[in-house]
């Protein structure tokens, strides 16, 4: 007998600088580079709620909201409160993003190995653009990536074509091996700086930046590392569920400037299935047959997971889902 997956999920973030883009210069994820997004399934009854109250006051630690600050020098709560989900047999699922890496992931998914079709779905397409985006998050100046944010903020087409020929002539200067790598980026980054100049020029820059999100406010926001963390576990999730989710709720930390984003992100993630879109992925599931329930959460268990920091689908819309999706942008554990 198969069973049952739980029916509430907490999920909470740590190292959310916001949109990717907008990072100066002389800062550039110096001090928080990594982004991550956690979730463990587990209903936090009134069993668990006295368990972890003993588990707190063993371990002296008096807070309603546990802060992983809190628990740094205690390492053996943190062992006694995963013992404890364990013994509840809660999935724990993790997404860990280095920011670098995700913008080169962008400036390869966008500008150097654009999506034309299903095609760029299948496996060897994104084994590719992953060997391509290691490369280049190795061995490529960070002035690349500045570039790539500064095109965002200004949307101006003469820097945009400015940044292909700056991709090609590193990748033709670059000696490191394997030089077939290099070799490549350079073939279709000139074939899309080809497509780039031929295209009405704003439809050429709209093809060349990732797909923006509005926040309340109206502002534009290009590259947020959490929102395709997000779908992934979510995807994650169905296939835990073995694509029950109807009767799951998703308590996120509650975020208002990205609420709205999260929720339309998570729709989008739905809707590949109705679109004939198949990602061959082994630890997520984005053939959606339900939808879960969203809502806020206040914080009280997430935190102790966290490491210490200081409309229709369109095409394009899918697209955003697919990027994420896609092995070279998420590390999964």
């Amino acid at each position: 007998m198969l069973e049952q997956a739980p029916a509430e999920y907490y999920i909470d973030e740590s190292g959310n600088t916001g949109d990717l883009s907008t990072v100066k210069i002389d800062s550039y994820f110096v001090e928080q580079r990594m982004f991550a997004l956690a979730a463990f399934g587990c209903t936090l009854d009134q069993d668990f709620t006295d368990k972890l109250g003993a588990l707190k006051k063993a371990h002296r630690i008096q807070s309603s909201e546990l802060k992983s600050k809190q628990a740094y020098d205690k390492p053996r709560f943190i062992f006694d409160l995963l013992d404890l989900l364990e013994t509840r047999r809660a999935p724990i699922f993790i997404e860990l993003v280095d920011k670098h890496f995700f913008v080169v992931v962008n400036i390869i998914e966008r500008m150097v190995v654009p999506y034309v079709g299903e095609c760029d779905t299948q496996p060897g397409a994104l084994w590719m653009k992953g060997v391509m985006a290691n490369y280049m998050a190795l061995y490529a100046p960070p002035e690349l990536a500045h570039a790539f944010a500064a095109c965002c903020q200004s949307r101006d087409h003469a820097e945009i074509r400015e940044l292909y020929k700056q991709i090609i002539r590193w990748a033709q200067g670059s000696g490191v091996p394997p030089t077939d790598v290099a070799a490549g980026i350079i073939r279709f980054a000139r074939d899309s700086l080809k497509d780039f100049r031929k295209l009405p020029k704003a439809k050429a820059v709209e093809r060349a930046l990732p797909i923006p999100d509005k926040n309340p406010a109206g502002k534009l926001l290009w590259v947020l590392p959490n929102l395709t963390s997000f779908t992934n576990i979510y995807a994650r999730i169905n296939r835990f569920a073995r694509k029950q989710v109807s009767g799951v709720t998703l308590f996120h930390d509650e975020q208002l400037q990205f609420g709205d984003i999260l929720l339309h992100n998570k729709k989008l993630a739905e809707d590949l299935a109705q679109l004939g879109v198949k990602l061959p992925l082994q630890t997520a599931d984005f053939e959606f047959s339900q939808a879960a329930t969203c809502n806020s959460s206040d914080r009280t268990i997430l935190s102790a997971f966290r490491s210490p920091t200081s409309s229709p689908v369109s095409s394009r819309d899918m697209y955003r889902t697919l990027c994420g999706a896609a092995p070279p942008c998420i590390l999964t554990r």
